[in-house]
């Protein structure tokens, strides 16, 4: 998922969080494509962002390795805590499936 204004969102993009208006009214919904009517109606209703699917160019996603190191070094000051130690097993195994 990745926000960008509505002036970067492009037909065809999948909205991935509900657009909501000031008074709590869903004007788009998650799964929602979009297109250039679409696009020119989010403008005339004031909207300024919204969130898409896809991978954010600017920020692309970790590696597992990486996310894995990051486990590593977040658990470290933990060594000596079995229950911390077994929640870092859980989070290990969960991760290498993915």
């Amino acid at each position: 998922m990745r926000k960008v204004t509505v002036e970067e969102a492009t037909v065809g993009d999948i909205v991935a969080a509900p657009i909501i208006n000031e008074q709590g009214r869903v004007l788009l919904p998650v799964g929602a494509k979009l297109s250039a009517a679409v696009l020119s109606r989010l403008k005339g209703w004031g909207v300024n962002e919204l969130t898409i699917e896809g991978e954010d160019p600017d920020n692309p996603a970790k590696s597992k390795e990486d996310i894995l190191t990051e486990l590593d070094q977040r658990f470290a000051d933990w060594e000596g805590d079995a229950l911390m130690m077994q929640i870092k097993e859980i989070a290990h195994g969960h991760l290498q499936r993915i």
